[in-house]
């Protein structure tokens, strides 16, 4: 008798169901999304494991219809129903483009946990992708486990940012933008930031299709910089003054008299002891807008005070080492 819970779904890919599903197989059209766990084998007796999704804390989503590099997991997860875990036994040609997603997934994993990590590009060789258990795939089956989560249809779901039209995400960079100043009005700057920093992301996709200096290159490049002011001005709210200079000397670099930008960028350089700089911006906003005179006046002797009262401080503690 023939085990139901085994077969194949194409050539080179042999199913074997761990646990059935529940309820009719799912339509998997184009942008369906599902949300599944998976654990990779290499297909020998030890079945060595080489990645697990749940060690990332979030399952892996795909969506279908936009050529994904791994056709037999499109094809393995085509095959399930929600709830339903299933192994996938692959044979080599059937692997192909694993080991550049186990990477890529790694890689964001490492810099999501660590901003701050340097992914290696090299252990095993000059071609190394910095993982050595990676490099070793070249030509193994291998054994992919699926835990499907859920499945979506276009419509019951947020749309991906990369699978926008350019109308749509122009439209998005306007929704996020008035959430960020509701968020900010409300003092929820890390709301705010979030919203500010995923449109300023959104116009850099925007961007890339575009030949840069081109007219709607720089339209683009012009929509970015009221966003860039409002994100630093959150950083600012946040006491993150590095983060605020950053992107003030964006803004400032495509737009050298812009007002708030010398203005925030004076008080973020202010905020972190730059005081030499600080007062350069102060000075250039006087020179760009006289108008502004009274007040960098005002800000000129704030930030003098400031500067006597930690020498001052500074003294203090000298003397009570001694």
């Amino acid at each position: 008798m023939i085990d139901p819970r085994v077969h194949n779904i194409g050539k080179g890919i042999h199913k074997d169901i761990q646990y059935p599903g529940k309820g009719p197989l799912p339509k998997y059209q184009k942008d369906t999304k599902a949300l599944f766990h998976f654990r990779t084998y290499i297909n020998n007796d030890e079945r060595t494991l080489i990645d697990d999704s749940r060690a990332w804390d979030e399952p892996f989503e795909l969506l279908f219809g936009h050529s994904f590099q791994l056709e037999s997991w499109e094809n393995g997860v085509k095959s399930m129903r929600p709830g339903e875990r299933s192994m996938f036994y692959c044979v080599p040609e059937k692997c192909l483009g694993y080991t550049k997603l186990s990477k890529t997934l790694r890689d964001m994993h490492k810099k999501k946990k660590d901003k701050d990590a340097i992914v290696t590009k090299s252990c095993c060789g000059n071609q190394s992708t910095g993982y050595c258990d990676l490099d070793e795939l070249t030509g193994q089956s291998l054994i992919f486990e699926f835990d499907l989560l859920s499945v979506e249809q276009p419509g019951e779901y947020s749309k991906q940012i990369w699978t926008m039209t350019s109308d749509e995400k122009r439209l998005l960079v306007i929704e996020l933008k008035e959430k960020g100043n509701n968020e900010f009005k409300a003092k929820n700057y890390d709301a705010a930031e979030q919203n500010y920093a995923k449109a300023i992301g959104t116009l850099e996709q925007l961007g890339l299709k575009e030949q840069p200096n081109s007219e709607e290159w720089n339209i683009i490049e012009d929509m970015k910089i009221p966003l860039l002011l409002n994100y630093s001005q959150v950083m600012i709210c946040k006491e993150e003054y590095a983060t605020a200079i950053t992107h003030l000397n964006t803004v400032l670099k495509r737009e050298p008299k812009n007002i708030k930008g010398l203005y925030r960028r004076a008080t973020a350089h202010g905020g972190c002891w730059n005081i030499k700089e600080a007062r350069e911006d102060w000075d250039l906003l006087a020179e760009v807008d006289p108008s502004q005179k009274s007040l960098v006046t005002r800000k000129l002797q704030e930030l003098e005070t400031r500067v006597k009262q930690k020498e001052a401080e500074d003294r203090k503690k000298l003397k009570g080492m001694f």
